[in-house]
């Protein structure tokens, strides 16, 4: 007879444990375990209404909906569409929590109205607007650079330039962001500044709390997901031509890469070519102009505005904070943290591995069969520092599928144990984007163009080594489906204590021989609870 599904699943599963590693489960006997103190107010609103089709009279935006909201002057304002409601509700989160309420959203669709509504959320309509001419908002993933991700651009520059006509300052927030901290008081100490914008820049130019230097301009683009915009006559100007300069284009261009292009004109004395193959982040880009009373603020835009740089040891990118981790080895107190560097969907799981992710309702936290694995890693050569880039990937490599095949084994024994597996912490010696330092910055030797003090090897984000969207949507199509939760899982405040401490460890240990699966024996049996309709 040959073996069946679960058969084949406990096979994995001896095979983990005789890899020498240590192996480790909790198990809850009460299935109804309190849930974590505290419930977001949103969870009760985590998706479209029930009368999802019912007409809303959604308020347009308008001068006395902005006037209303405002708060010295200023307004914050997101833009959110059904698809991504739970990174909506996520931002908003955080804003309360800093007691910030001069905030705005713009629901992109009817459906995101209707629960913006209901949650009592300040919002207004971008769909059926003045400001947008009326047209209809693309819906849907929006993916990165898609047509529906390009066009979305003109809606926002017709909202941002009917907000600044309001003389209102405007802050805009993308809603994959968390503000850890009001930025507002932050924003302020630069009034000199018509734009104070975050950067793409993978290591800070300064280590204190004041703006990047001019020259990150240069070296990489600007971000507009995190933005103020002061409403001044130039201001309006660039913004003017920023939005010409995509009609222009049919509205197929990204609008940040329009943004930075044209902020960029005269700017510098100096002018790299394309096919100048100085390292990009060793040029010495020469302002022509910094503001008198701060050089870290620079004209921008032929003479015509002034910019400054958010430092990105506070105002966090998705490379600085979740792969530098910056945060651990600088003082600068964090104010809020992108996601970006990031495809998709792995950014709520980064989020979540973070501890930074509130949306999930206490049933995500309220598991009581688990299972996690010490993960082993391989040893360096004792050359490491003395290797090229080159080598140092194929050793990268080989380290990822060693990791691997004790993930799979891992994740083998939780099917066959009926277990929620908690992912391990996996160990990376090079960038996930490695393949910039082979070919086109050697130097880097496996980092990421620019990232010159990232630490290497690091403990690097689930999805950099396993495809977790893959397990989320698709959990059947390799074999059974995998539950798991993220590293982090037994760390988080929301994980009730009960299971927490209801733990048992089982050591398995090497020996010579062990007929049928190598020359492994397993020291201890499995625990035959949890293997529900399985006979060994």
């Amino acid at each position: 007879m040959s073996p069946g599904p679960k058969w084949a699943a406990i096979v994995s599963a001896v095979a983990l444990l005789c890899l020498g590693a240590q192996l480790t489960y909790t198990h809850n006997a009460n299935s109804s375990v309190t849930p974590a103190s505290s419930r977001n107010a949103f969870q009760r609103v985590s998706g479209p209404s029930a009368s999802q089709n019912k007409p809303l009279k959604a308020p347009p935006l308008s001068k006395q909906l902005v006037r209303e909201h405002a708060l010295n002057n200023t307004i914050i304002i997101a833009f959110a569409n059904a698809n991504h409601i739970d990174y909506t509700f996520n931002w908003l989160t955080y804003v309360f929590a800093n007691n910030i309420t001069n905030y705005l959203v713009g629901a992109i669709d009817p459906t995101t109205a209707r629960t913006l509504s209901k949650a009592g959320v300040n919002f207004f309509s971008m769909y059926d607007n003045v400001a947008n001419g009326a047209v209809r908002m693309p819906e849907g993933d929006l993916a990165f650079l898609s047509q529906g991700f390009l066009s979305i651009g003109l809606h926002k520059l017709a909202l941002i330039r009917t907000v600044l006509g309001y003389k209102v300052d405007l802050v805009c927030s993308d809603v994959d962001t968390v503000w850890l901290q009001n930025p507002l008081p932050y924003f302020a100490r630069f009034p000199e500044a018509d734009i104070l914008v975050s950067s793409d820049a993978t290591a800070p130019t300064h280590d204190d709390e004041g703006l990047e230097d001019p020259q990150v301009i240069g070296r990489h683009d600007l971000n507009i997901g995190i933005m103020m915009l002061r409403c001044t006559k130039n201001m309006t100007l660039f913004v003017d031509a920023w939005q010409q300069q995509l009609q222009r284009k049919g509205g197929q261009h990204w609008d940040q890469g329009e943004f930075n292009m044209l902020l960029r004109i005269n700017m510098f004395k100096n002018h790299f070519s394309w096919w100048d193959h100085t390292d990009t982040w060793d040029r010495v880009y020469k302002p022509k102009a910094t503001v008198a009373q701060n050089k870290r603020i620079v004209w921008a835009y032929n003479h015509s505005v002034t910019v400054g740089v958010l430092p990105v040891s506070m105002f966090a990118n998705g490379h600085i904070f979740f792969i530098q981790k910056l945060y651990k080895k600088l003082r600068s107190p964090l104010h809020v943290v992108h996601a970006n560097f990031i495809g998709g969907g792995f950014k709520r799981h980064r989020f979540r591995e973070s501890q930074l992710w509130l949306y999930d309702k206490p049933a995500y936290y309220n598991v009581d069969q688990l299972l996690s694995f010490d993960m082993r890693t391989l040893q360096p050569p004792a050359d490491w520092l003395q290797l090229n880039t080159r080598q140092r990937v194929q050793f990268h490599l080989e380290n990822i599928g060693t990791q691997l095949q004790q993930f799979w084994n891992a994740a083998g024994a939780a099917v066959a144990l009926n277990r929620t597996l908690i992912l391990p912490r996996f160990t990376c010696y090079c960038d996930e984007l490695w393949y910039w330092s082979l070919e086109v910055n050697p130097g880097y030797k496996c980092r990421y163009v620019g990232a010159r003090n990232q630490t290497l090897p690091f403990l690097c984000p689930h999805d950099m080594v396993v495809n977790l969207l893959q397990l989320d949507d698709e959990p059947t199509k390799f074999g059974a489906a995998v539950k798991y939760r993220e590293s982090t899982f037994m760390e988080n405040p929301r994980t009730p204590q009960a299971i927490k401490v209801s733990r048992q460890s089982c050591n398995f240990l090497r020996t010579s021989t062990f007929s049928g699966v190598g020359s492994y024996q397993c020291c201890m049996a499995l625990p035959l609870w949890g293997l529900s309709g399985v006979s060994l």
